[in-house]
């Protein structure tokens, strides 16, 4: 090798080596810049969120109003004034956000109890103070609080169930609302954890009375599917039907089972 050659290549080694420290040291200023610049959060969730009862936020998105035992004749000022409901049902949850939890992406996008307000689904990716404070918010005329009823621990608990109660039901439900659990499986969780009150039938509760005939589990679990999924996983409110999440601890696809079996018992 020549002593040119020797020197050349002894530069471009050394100008290599010049850059790739150069870039090292402006990824670290890069870095540490980003950091200083990121926002702080909590390292752990709020106590009041940890200790809160998500079967309790279920039944309040269910109707909250039964468990407060409160009445109005009033509606919601946010419910749109198209809208064909009234009164204390304005109030309620589900009939602005679904039974699905799409909202006006989901089964309540058309017909009777269309609002055109969002579903809550994408919500589950907040914070719990960002939900908190949403519920609880007094500019929009959101709050739920002010002389309803709502304690802070039925807020933390409307909170936990938005956050890790909400599922996506289109993987469950198709569109034309047939469940897609295994029909079979469903019989024998239906035998042991349903039939006691609503009869291997499921004609032993009539939940239209006001109607001709005996409208049960398989009517039901037909014409709102989504509704009866939400009560097989969390109940019913003023009752002491039990969740088949919390209480009795089955899985998403147990459940969605038990509500495939269901739909098999109507007429």
């Amino acid at each position: 090798m020549s002593e040119t050659t020797y020197i050349k290549k002894t530069i471009y080694i050394l100008i290599f080596a010049v850059t790739i420290l150069l870039l090292h040291n402006n990824r670290i200023d890069s870095e540490q810049h980003e950091t200083a610049e990121s926002p702080e959060f909590p390292a752990e969730l709020p106590e009041s969120y940890l200790n809160a009862d998500i079967k309790l936020g279920a039944l309040l998105y269910d109707n909250w109003l039964k468990i407060k035992d409160v009445s109005t004749r009033k509606n919601h000022p946010l419910f749109p004034s198209k809208s064909k409901r009234t009164g204390s049902t304005t109030w309620r949850c589900k009939e602005c956000h679904g039974w699905d939890y799409l909202g006006d992406d989901g089964s309540y996008g058309e017909g009777s109890h269309f609002t055109g307000i969002k579903g809550l689904y994408d919500s589950r990716d907040q914070t719990p103070e960002e939900l908190f404070s949403a519920i609880t918010n007094t500019v929009d005329a959101h709050d739920f609080t002010e002389n309803l009823h709502l304690s802070v621990t039925d807020i933390w608990a409307l909170v936990k169930f938005i956050r890790e109660g909400i599922i996506d039901v289109r993987e469950m439900i198709s569109v034309i609302g047939i469940a897609n659990g295994s029909i079979g499986e469903g019989k024998y969780l239906y035998a042991r954890y349903c039939s006691e009150c609503h009869g291997m039938d499921g004609k032993k509760i009539n939940f239209r009375e006001d109607l001709e005939g005996t409208h049960g589990v398989g009517w039901e679990a037909l014409a709102d599917p989504y509704e009866t999924l939400h009560k097989i996983r969390w109940g019913h409110p003023g009752t002491d039907k039990p969740s088949m999440v919390t209480d009795e601890k089955l899985s998403d696809e147990d459940i969605v089972d038990i509500l495939s079996f269901s739909q098999t018992l109507y007429p």
